[in-house]
């Protein structure tokens, strides 16, 4: 095929040099030509031969392929090795690559293209070894290596300048091609110095040949007229990534003394077990809202006992890596029984084989540590950089890393698995302090009563299953949740976010009556899900689904759904090492708006940032990211990342399907730049038919100014999750705060109200997709204060239609008045009750 065709930019656009691109079919790479190897790149994914007239044709194995760090390749062939037009050079795991790779597709490039030209390509077609696909003219056989460099002597025009190279992967073809072109601008000789290796600076080989790594220092060097110009350039190109995201050097892999390893998290004191007799109330966070009355199991975790010293790096290394693999066996058996979570267990399992994760405990043993202290100081490490992101999707990705750290210690100290949630008493209600994906692997629908944790965000892994398995789950109830006895009664209220330990044996009795009812009601509430939602007196209210992936359209739409009013992407762009293609991301729209057949599909651009969220994302560290690069921020200043998004909801049909939501907007000037890119793209698509476009209302100032905002929106959505803790000062991934949190508060209630008044001037209408829309206490508030949309958990939207079709609006208006005027969201939520008793 073209270079064109190739989903990487750099071999795309010949930055890397001139040539042809093929797909392979089968699981070797054999010399094209006759030649002598320059080299054969460090990750075993590329090599270089030079021909006897000198040409230098890099061979690249799929793209992105230096992420996997040599693994599933194999190399027949050593640098300075003479070989024939057929001889193999590597070999390849097709399937590996297939899974791990971006793409397969490969690359054969002249990367020393002045004196040489490509000519003859046999493109959009098969081939097989031995056939002629193109032609390499020019050259002598008289051809100056390429790792000397041109020589300049020590005049006085020369400059140097030392620089850290700051990308993961080292120099390999995409950045070495990009520093290449950039020196090729200086007329005299460049070079590069790396652990005393000398490279020209001009020549992809030569930079790619001197195998560099993340943290190693480069010495730029110049000569001739200019050259302090080149030498900042070449440098400042360096420092920002050469287009590959930056990495903090401090961040690198690194074998740390002991002081250096943060001793194992110490489990806070949290008192007594309750006592029976008297009835305890503990407040968190609402992840799975539903009631379930029962017995509490508890599923605390026992600490693995660590020693420090290991009995020798070999002795330590087989059985680190013999662990890894049992950990991966048990991952391959959970994802195998749940289909359904394919790829959350699979996600595991690239973090199980990540190699520099494994790379990082190994040096540890090599250091003389014990297995288990390498791997779980490599864990602790990087949880907690996770668990301090902005972003609370990224930052309880550290529960995946705690849940990986603890399997593989359970293995290495020869435990099995703890006790399995599949096999506990029907209706339990198990506490824990976080529970972990790979202990819902196996719970089928309707076997247990609910859960409830002492940590955890209402984002993580394992409340995404629990939502799909229907359990109510409280998330952040504190260490006292480790006070619950074994075999106390309880009821836990996930529409409150509450847990009553030891409540009167009347109110056991009244609550399982009431949860019958529920669930009697709730089956009746599903034989009219599909019908439009209308209240008592005649107004129509949407009730749409949150949507986090493809895999749940189908099920919200069972549950009555009539369209998707947040879709959050950020599923396309987590856990990978590139940001999804435009072909990547239209794909998984148009699935999701074909699921939706016909009905509204509200697609929010990515929500990310702070602390560099992402691998491939490069954001500056900042003292206080929740208030920094979020949401609309990043969009704007990584505007091909957002482009790239917004071609793909454009390319969707029909036409009118998508709407598109831009998050975190604080400001007219905001939105007005989003428009200008989504008119520039449309145009370029040749797309007639225009777009809604809309603004999320999660910063206060939003709400302020929403009658400015709504002069540029064509709708607005608020978000109450970060509309909350902005307004309440308070963290949501804050275990200390976040059971303070509520959207029923009166002065979150104020800022709804200004939303609504303030798009009414624009005849603009207000959706709420927050946590809220999805509280039963908090439909007729909404309503109240005029929102005509509630994009709700796909759970709660046959109970949440049923409830609205029983409201009338006056009444609405008249609780929701009254709201703003109390002092707490207790008061509200009382006030409510007292008018609607069957909440």
């Amino acid at each position: 095929m073209p270079l064109e065709d190739v989903p990487d930019p750099a071999f795309a656009q010949h930055l890397v040099g001139d040539g042809m691109a093929i797909d392979p079919t089968v699981d070797e790479l054999c010399a094209p030509c006759d030649g002598v190897v320059l080299a054969v790149h460090r990750a075993r994914h590329a090599c270089t031969l030079r021909t006897a007239s000198g040409a230098e044709i890099l061979l690249h194995v799929g793209v992105d392929t230096v992420g996997l760090g040599g693994e599933g390749f194999t190399v027949h062939v050593q640098d300075g090795q003479s070989v024939r037009a057929g001889d193999r050079l590597l070999s390849f795991d097709m399937d590996l690559l297939g899974r791990r790779a971006r793409s397969l597709v490969s690359m054969m490039v002249v990367v020393n293209g002045e004196g040489y030209s490509v000519d003859g390509r046999r493109t959009d077609r098969e081939v097989a070894v031995g056939d002629p696909v193109m032609e390499v003219l020019g050259g002598d056989t008289t051809v100056a290596g390429p790792d000397a460099p041109e020589d300049a002597g020590e005049d006085a025009g020369t400059e140097r300048r030392a620089v850290r190279l700051p990308i993961a992967h080292g120099l390999h073809a995409r950045p070495a091609a990009a520093l290449a072109n950039a020196a090729k601008a200086h007329a005299g000789p460049v070079s590069i110095l790396s652990d005393g290796r000398t490279a020209n600076a001009k020549s992809v080989v030569a930079l790619m040949g001197l195998g560099t790594a993340l943290g190693d220092e480069l010495t730029v060097t110049a000569s001739g007229p200019g050259a302090a110009s080149i030498v900042d350039s070449l440098a400042a190109l360096i420092d920002q990534g050469l287009g590959d995201p930056v990495v903090t050097v401090a961040a690198a892999p690194a074998v740390p003394t002991s002081a250096a390893i943060p001793p194992p998290a110490e489990v806070e004191d949290a008192g007594p077990p309750f006592a029976a007799g008297a009835e305890v109330l503990l407040k968190g966070t609402i992840a799975v809202p539903g009631i379930a009355v029962g017995s509490a199991v508890r599923l605390f975790r026992t600490a693995v006992p660590i020693v420090e010293e290991g009995r020798g790096p070999a002795v330590e290394e087989r059985r680190l890596r013999d662990a890894l693999a049992g950990v991966a066996a048990r991952l391959a058996i959970a994802a195998a029984r749940t289909p359904e979570h394919t790829a959350i267990f699979e996600a595991h399992r690239t973090l199980i084989d990540d190699p520099e994760l494994v790379e990082e405990a190994l040096a540890r043993t090599r250091a003389g540590k014990s297995a288990e202290w390498g791997w779980s100081a490599t864990m602790r490490r990087h949880a907690e950089t996770l668990s301090r992101m902005a972003d609370p999707r990224m930052a309880e990705r550290a529960a995946d890393m705690r849940d990986l750290e603890q399997q593989v210690l359970e293995v290495l100290a020869g435990r099995g698995p703890r006790l399995r949630l599949a096999d506990m008493v029907e209706g339990a209600i198990v506490l824990a302090d976080e529970f972990l994906p790979s202990d819902l692997a196996d719970v089928a629908p309707g076997r247990l009563g609910g859960l409830c944790m002492a940590q955890g965000g209402p984002t993580s892994h394992a409340v995404i299953l629990a939502a799909s398995l229907g359990l109510p789950t409280v998330v952040a109830l504190g260490s006292q949740a480790r006070r619950v006895p074994d075999g106390a009664p309880v009821i836990l209220d996930g529409n409150r976010g509450e847990l009553r330990v030891f409540p009167p044996p009347e109110a056991m009795t009244a609550t399982r009556d009431a949860a019958s009812l529920r669930a009697a009601r709730r089956t009746e509430n599903r034989k009219s899900a599909m019908l439009e939602c209308v209240t008592a007196d005649g107004a129509r209210i949407e009730v749409f689904a949150n949507l986090g992936r493809a895999a749940d359209t189908a099920g919200a739409v069972a549950e009555g759904a009539e369209g998707c009013g947040l879709l959050r992407t950020e599923f396309l762009f987590l856990e990978r090492q590139s940001a999804p293609t435009e072909d990547e991301q239209a794909a998984q729209y148009q699935e999701i708006a074909d699921a939706l057949g016909g009905r509204p599909l509200v697609i929010r651009t990515l929500d990310v940032g702070g602390d560099k969220p992402l691998p491939y994302l490069p954001l500056p560290r900042e003292e206080n990211p929740v208030l920094g690069l979020r949401g609309v921020r990043v969009g704007l200043r990584q505007p091909e990342l957002l482009r790239t998004q917004i071609r793909a909801i454009l390319r969707v049909t029909p036409a009118g399907a998508c709407r598109i939501m831009v998050p975190m907007i604080a400001s007219p000037d905001e939105l007005r730049a989003v428009r200008a890119m989504i008119d520039e793209e449309r145009a370029a698509l040749h797309r007639v038919e225009p777009i809604e476009v809309g603004a999320m209302i999660e910063v206060p100032a939003a709400a302020l100014t929403a009658d400015r905002i709504g002069a540029v929106a064509d709708f607005l959505s608020v978000g109450t999750n970060d509309l909350t803790q902005y307004a309440l000062a308070m963290d949501r991934g804050n275990p200390h705060v976040a059971a303070q949190l509520d959207a029923l508060h009166p002065g979150v209630l104020r800022l709804i109200r200004l939303a609504v008044t303030g798009a009414g001037r624009f005849g603009r209408p207000v959706a709420v997709c927050g946590g809220s829309a999805s509280d039963p206490m908090a439909a007729p508030l909404l309503l109240g204060l005029g929102v005509t949309e509630l994009s709700a958990t796909p759970a709660v939207i046959a109970d949440l239609k049923a409830f609205i079709r029983t409201l009338r609006l006056d009444d609405c208006r008249a609780v929701a008045e009254a709201a703003l005027e109390m002092d707490s969201a207790d008061e509200v939520r009382r006030l409510v009750t007292e008018r609607w008793p069957e909440l």
